[in-house]
């Protein structure tokens, strides 16, 4: 079990983005189908990419300045808690 604190509002990412220049970041695949997620610098390189199963949810830690980017995910910054 964990606990998960938002700390702004939940966002789009199908364009790059930074999600408030946060660290971790909720995502959630709100589509029928599996959707790749591109995490880009500041300059629009791509460092890394990785795929997220249909109506799924996980949490990426990231850069603050590195961007995601990924058709049908919605993404909030958080602060995390396990317990």
């Amino acid at each position: 079990m964990y606990i998960l604190k938002p700390l702004a509002n939940e966002i789009s990412i199908t364009t790059a983005n930074t999600v408030y220049n946060s660290s971790l970041v909720r995502l959630l695949n709100t589509s029928a189908n599996a959707v790749v997620v591109t995490v880009s610098t500041s300059e629009n390189i791509n460092i890394a990419s990785f795929s997220i199963g249909s109506l799924s949810e996980l949490i990426v830690e990231k850069d603050r300045n590195n961007r995601l980017q990924g058709t049908g995910i919605l993404a909030v910054p958080i602060a995390y808690k396990g317990l």
